[in-house]
């Protein structure tokens, strides 16, 4: 191999290792958004428990805090789908105990020594469907 040719595939493999950060940091951006967007999902469900510890209910309606609690819900599955997506972008893993990344062929956790669990998945053959929730509607007949 030449020298040109060593130099272009070093070229080439920081041009790759560069999209791959570039992508890592976008997704590190997001979810720093979707941090912020829960913090202000839990902000308005002190203002729903307030409002209703003022008004002397306690504790508040299921009802009135019940899509703000599935709101947060669905940003942490974004969230983790994101770690994810970052674990396999740079071959590392990430803790669930404290978020801090590993390598891939790590056992424990090198900052809180947690165990990494090794999750097996079914084939698609084994896996139970989940019935999805219908909804049932009234219908009409015209008169």
């Amino acid at each position: 191999m030449s020298f040109f040719d060593k130099f272009k595939a070093g070229v080439s493999d920081a041009g790759n290792k560069a999209k791959i950060l570039v992508e890592v940091n976008r997704l590190k951006l997001q979810n720093n958004g979707k941090k912020s967007d829960i913090d202000e999902q839990l902000l308005e469900i002190g203002k729903v428990v307030f409002a209703a510890t003022e008004a002397g209910q306690r504790p508040p309606e299921e009802e009135s805090i019940q899509s703000y609690v599935a709101k947060i819900h669905q940003l942490n599955f974004e969230i983790e789908q994101n770690l994810l997506h970052i674990a396999n972008l740079t071959d590392e893993k990430v803790c669930r105990g404290c978020g801090n990344s590993s390598a891939l062929n790590a056992k424990f956790c090198a900052h809180c020594g947690r165990t990494f669990e090794v999750i097996q998945v079914q084939s698609e053959e084994l896996r139970k469907e989940i019935p999805l929730l219908e909804e049932t509607r009234d219908q009409e007949e015209p008169k």
